[in-house]
């Protein structure tokens, strides 16, 4: 695994009950990463963390649901026959 050391340093910050830093724009880029999107930390065995993009979770009782108010009345139908 290869990775780039840097001098810069990035202070951890309080804001309210958390700690907070800053992702440099290189990292943002590297993981394809927008504001408003999530990451995740990955804790390797060597003791080192990982932090990659968090993939979006698929809501499958809102694809249902919206599956059954678009196909209501046709359900509905088949029901009755």
């Amino acid at each position: 695994m290869s990775h780039v050391d840097t001098d810069k340093k990035y202070k951890v910050r309080k804001s309210g009950n958390s700690d907070v830093t800053t992702i440099p724009l290189e990292v943002k880029e590297k993981l394809n990463l927008k504001t408003g999107e999530s990451i995740r930390y990955l804790f390797e065995t060597d003791g080192s963390v990982k932090i990659v993009k968090a993939e979006d979770e698929v809501d499958v009782d809102a694809i249902v649901d919206s599956v059954m108010v678009q196909y209501e009345k046709a359900i509905k139908d088949l029901v009755d026959l």
